[in-house]
């Protein structure tokens, strides 16, 4: 039978055998984990907690080597400490042991001058033994420490030095080829986000090639955006869309082109300045995605209700250029779902080359439109040129008939006469400039009942053969400032549109009223009025509507003298049912 002494020895030697046989485990569940896992901050999570159980000590701290910042750094503690620390790549004892190389082992850490006790004081926590050993690279570098704080049964041996300097030797090993995975996973992150780059780039270039066909096949503006548009709608795969652009004038959006349901009723809407998701979008340069329309204040229903499509979604992007605001580009009703980001950038794209398109036809109209004034008035330079020396002799004879023993009423036909030769050679000088683009005007103070009075009398011998009715009327006389011979041309201009309205007969109606800051002229006739696809026109310069014999100048005349005026026209509907052209004049000042 064994002694006490030789029991005790067994006991210990078997106690010893359990530690031994706990470390082994731990080493082995330690170098399985580090084989097996390849994201560094479960790895260090993993390491910290078998190397603790490993050194038998109350917890552990991994520290990692960040020499861009030139800081050693943690992201785990155990227990309730700090998730990640940062200090110096030189203080403390972590630091002393990057900066060396060595092994640290203390019994009192608050013995020795390198300790750093703030984190201490922090989280309440007090350390005593400290066992600390650089973590190397391959090549030796030293890339972090391993540091096992208060060994449970006292103080870290010499053994344990060895201990934890084998298991430092391992997780540097499985560091670096953690490392190494994530480099080489952000390497192929990188390169599947450049393949992707290059495949939309390639779409991208696919999608202009497109465009530029569809441009190129187009023999008009307007042919160009609904060739474009159609490429839109079937790019993005929504149900319909249109092309919104911003008046000459600024005041309203006109719907150029529409795809889809309801094509010819959406031509016809006008929206004021920012109204809708189209109009705020043209307004403010900022694309919009609607997926919920009826929770959206940018959307406006009465669209929908008069077209009689329903809207379920909405993707609307800018057309714009060099900080002028051309309109926008609207599609709707995704069939897939909602609008997402690629297709927002798909239609940027789309509305650019609309845009450009559109610049390009704009200039080349532009300048179609500089060489015919230029050629109308060279051509009617010599015209009236040739027409000025018959004139100066009937004028001359028709003063002679004047002083004439005749009766009265011949010499108010005679002075009839006189005016209206005077208002011709005048009219032939405006024509002449606005063909050279020039701006003369002569503001004087008129009373307009007499220049209605004058323009009556001229007007209602003009209308009589086509048995079309002028109907003049003036609540009070009123006296401002402006250029009387261009506020008549204005007045015949405006008038001889609405005679060739209506070759059949009908009534033509003059209103004039004040309101205290302008003189309102409202012209009407009871023609067919003025449709929609052209009422965004009607004041550009050669365009006639078909009209046989015109030139195209009529109204962009009227547009010239209103301006110069400072004042605005618009056309709107008759209470008669025609077209009715609204003209504002301001008031000026005597200085």
């Amino acid at each position: 039978m064994p002694n006490s002494e030789e029991k005790e020895q067994i006991r210990r030697l078997r106690s010893e055998l359990v530690r031994t046989d706990a470390r082994v485990q731990a080493m082995t569940q330690l170098a399985r984990s580090l084989n097996a896992v390849y994201d560094l901050d479960i790895l260090l999570k993993q390491a910290v907690a078998r190397v603790t159980e490993i050194m038998e000590s109350d917890r552990s701290t991994l520290f990692l080597v960040d020499r861009d910042r030139k800081e050693i750094w943690s992201k785990v503690a155990q227990g309730e400490n700090l998730e990640e620390i940062r200090q110096p790549m030189d203080a403390g004892l972590a630091g002393w042991v990057v900066s060396t190389g060595k092994t640290l082992n203390l019994t009192d850490a608050y013995k020795d001058d390198r300790f750093n006790p703030k984190v201490d004081r922090q989280t309440g926590y007090r350390t005593k033994s400290v066992l600390s050993v650089a973590l190397r690279s391959k090549q030796g570098d030293i890339i972090g420490v391993l540091q096992s704080l208060n060994k449970k049964s006292g103080h870290f041996t010499d053994n344990d030095e060895m201990l934890l300097e084998a298991v430092a030797s391992q997780v540097s090993i499985a560091i670096e080829n953690a490392q190494l995975v994530n480099n080489i996973m952000t390497k192929n992150l990188d390169l599947t986000k450049a393949k992707e780059n290059l495949a939309n780039k390639v779409e991208e270039l696919q999608v202009l090639y497109e465009l530029e066909k569809e441009i190129s096949a187009a023999v008009d503006e307007q042919q160009m955006l609904h060739r474009l548009l159609r490429r839109a709608v079937d790019l993005l795969e929504c149900e319909a869309g249109s092309i919104a652009l911003v008046s000459e004038d600024c005041e309203e959006l006109f719907f150029a082109s529409a795809v889809g349901e309801a094509e010819k009723e959406i031509r016809r809407i006008r929206l004021p300045p920012g109204k809708g998701v189209a109009g705020w979008v043209a307004q403010s340069g900022r694309s919009a995605r609607v997926n919920q329309p009826s929770e959206d204040d940018r959307y406006y229903p009465d669209v929908e209700e008069k077209i009689g499509f329903p809207v379920r979604n909405i993707l609307a992007v800018p057309m714009a250029a060099g900080g002028e605001k051309i309109g926008a580009l609207e599609l709707l009703n995704k069939r897939d779902g909602e609008f997402g980001l690629n297709d927002e950038m798909l239609a940027f794209l789309i509305a650019g080359q609309a845009v450009s398109a559109i610049q390009v036809s704009r200039h080349r109209q532009q300048r179609d439109r500089e060489n015919r004034l230029s050629t109308i008035g060279q051509m009617l330079s010599g015209v009236i040129h040739d027409f000025r020396t018959p004139m100066t002799i009937i004028s001359g004879y028709v003063q002679l008939m004047a002083i004439e023993d005749e009766e009265r009423r011949r010499k108010e036909q005679s002075e009839l006469v006189l005016r209206q030769f005077e208002f011709i050679n005048e009219m032939t000088r405006e024509l002449l400039s606005f063909a050279r683009g020039e701006s003369n005007l002569l503001l004087r103070k008129i009373r307009i009942d007499e220049t209605l009075k004058d323009m009556e009398e001229i007007l209602r011998r003009e209308f009589e053969p086509s048995r079309v009715r002028v109907n003049v009327r003036m609540a009070n006389p009123i006296t401002f400032r402006a250029d009387d011979n261009k506020l008549r041309r204005l007045i015949l201009n405006i008038s001889r549109n609405a005679l060739q309205a209506m070759p059949e007969g009908g009534e033509f109606d003059i209103e004039v009223g004040d309101d205290q800051e302008g003189v309102r002229f409202a012209f009407s006739d009871t023609g067919p009025g003025i449709s929609d696809e052209i009422r965004s026109r009607l004041f550009e310069q050669f365009f006639t509507s078909g009209k046989r014999g015109g030139t195209g100048l009529g109204l962009a005349v009227v547009k010239r003298i209103v301006d110069e005026h400072g004042g605005k026209v618009w056309v709107e509907r008759s209470q008669k049912g025609g077209a009715c052209f609204v003209v504002w004049l301001p008031k000026r000042s005597e200085t």
